[in-house]
C-alpha cells in the first residue's frame, strides 16, 4: 500500500473502516452503517515510529490502548521481535495502536519510564501505563499480554 492509512472502528456497529492518512481529521461515515466516525481515535494499521516530540500526541493523548516497544538496532532479541510486533499491529488494527521507540535516539523517554534494557514493551490505556514486559517475547506471549489492554 503506497499511502499510510488508519483504521477507525465504528462505535455503533463495530466495523473497521480504512481511512487514508490524508483524510485524518475530516468528517467520515462508517461504510457499513453510515454512522459518523471519530477519526481522532483512528488506529494506524502498522507500528509507527515515535520519538520524544511525538510521544505525548501518539501515546499519552491517544484515547485508546497503545503498545509501546522500546528497541535498539544492535539488539538481537529486538530484531527478532520487531517483525512479530509489526504483524500484531496489522492483526490488531482498529483495537490497539502499536508504536516503536528507538532507545538510543530517545534517552529521555527511556529514563522517564525506567527502561533499562531492550526490548521492553509498555502497555498504555488512556494515557496511563498499565503494564510492562522486559525481554524478547514470542508472538503467543505478546498476544496473551495484549489482552489486558483491550
Amino acid at each position: 500500500m503506497a499511502e499510510n492509512a488508519f483504521i477507525a472502528r465504528c462505535s455503533s456497529c463495530g466495523a473497521k473502516n480504512r481511512i487514508p492518512a490524508s483524510r485524518r481529521g475530516e468528517k467520515a461515515v462508517c461504510g457499513r452503517c453510515k454512522a459518523p466516525l471519530h477519526l481522532f481515535a483512528a488506529f494506524p494499521e502498522r507500528a509507527i515510529d515515535v520519538d520524544e516530540r511525538s510521544f505525548g500526541q501518539e501515546v499519552i493523548n491517544f484515547p485508546g490502548p497503545v503498545a509501546v516497544l522500546y528497541w535498539a538496532p544492535w539488539c538481537g532479541h529486538c530484531r527478532r521481535m520487531l517483525p512479530v510486533f509489526e504483524e500484531l499491529a496489522v492483526q490488531n488494527a482498529g483495537s490497539i495502536k502499536f508504536v516503536k521507540i528507538e532507545l538510543d535516539k530517545n534517552p529521555y523517554l527511556a529514563s522517564q519510564y525506567q527502561v533499562q534494557s531492550v526490548p521492553t514493551t509498555l502497555l498504555f490505556r488512556e494515557g496511563r501505563l498499565i503494564n510492562r514486559f522486559v525481554g524478547g517475547l514470542g508472538k503467543d506471549q505478546l498476544e496473551y499480554n495484549l489482552r489486558a489492554v483491550r
